[in-house]
C-alpha cells in the first residue's frame, strides 16, 4: 500500500475543507435561496405524484348508472376530519354542477318533445325555471359511498365519492315545473314528462 507523504497531508485537508465550503452555500446568499427553492419544488412534485399514485379508481373513473349521479372530491389538511370535510365539500360542488346540467337537459327534452321549442314565451319560461333550479338545487339525500384517507408527509389527503339518487333530482325538476302553471300545461303533453311523472308517483307509493 502506498502512503501519502506527511508533508502533503495538510494540503489535502485544506483542499477538502475548501470543497466542503463550496458545497454548502452561505445562508442568505442567492445560492442558498436557490437551493431552498429547489427543495420546495422537489417536494411539490413528490406530493403531486403521491396524490396521483394514491388516488383510488373510483376517484379517477367515477361509476355511472341511470339511477344515480356520482361525484368525487379530494382535499388536504393537517387535521384528519378537516381533510374529510373539505373533500366532501369539493365533491358536493361537483355534484351540484352535474345535477344542474342534468335537470336543464331534462327540461329541454320536455320542450323538444312537446313541440314548443320555437315558442319564445316557453323558452323564456324554461330559462327562468332553469335559473331557479340552479339557485335552489338541493343536495339533501346524498350519501358518501366511498372514502380513502392517506398520509402525505405532515398532512392528510382525503378522497370521497358522493352518490345522489336521480329520483330526488327528478322530484326537484317536477316540483319546479309545476310551480309554473303555464309551463306545466305546455310540457304535460310530452311523453317524457308523463313518463317521469309516473316514475315519481310509483316511487312515492
Amino acid at each position: 500500500m502506498t502512503h501519502m507523504p506527511t508533508r502533503f497531508a495538510p494540503i489535502a485537508l485544506i483542499a477538502a475543507a475548501l470543497l466542503a465550503g463550496c458545497a454548502t452555500p452561505e445562508p442568505g446568499s442567492p445560492a442558498a435561496r436557490a437551493a431552498a427553492e429547489q427543495k420546495k419544488q422537489e417536494a411539490r412534485v413528490a406530493g403531486v405524484q403521491a396524490s396521483v399514485d394514491d388516488a383510488p379508481r373510483w376517484f379517477t373513473q367515477p361509476p355511472t348508472d341511470s339511477d344515480s349521479l356520482y361525484a368525487p372530491g379530494t382535499a388536504t389538511s393537517g387535521d384528519m376530519q378537516m381533510a374529510m370535510d373539505k373533500a366532501t365539500l369539493s365533491a358536493k360542488r361537483s355534484l351540484a354542477d352535474t345535477l344542474r346540467g342534468s335537470l336543464s337537459s331534462k327540461l329541454k327534452e320536455f320542450i323538444s318533445e312537446s313541440g314548443t321549442g320555437e315558442d319564445p314565451v316557453i323558452l323564456t319560461e324554461s330559462e327562468r325555471v332553469t335559473s331557479n333550479l340552479i339557485t335552489e338545487t338541493s343536495l339533501a339525500g346524498y350519501s358518501r359511498t366511498e372514502t380513502k384517507l392517506v398520509p402525505q408527509g405532515a398532512i392528510y389527503r382525503a378522497y370521497v365519492l358522493l352518490q345522489y339518487p336521480m329520483g330526488n333530482a327528478n322530484r326537484i325538476l317536477m316540483d319546479r315545473v309545476k310551480q309554473d302553471k303555464m309551463l306545466e300545461s305546455k310540457l304535460r303533453a310530452s311523453k317524457a314528462f308523463q313518463d317521469l311523472e309516473q316514475e315519481i308517483q310509483a316511487a312515492r307509493k
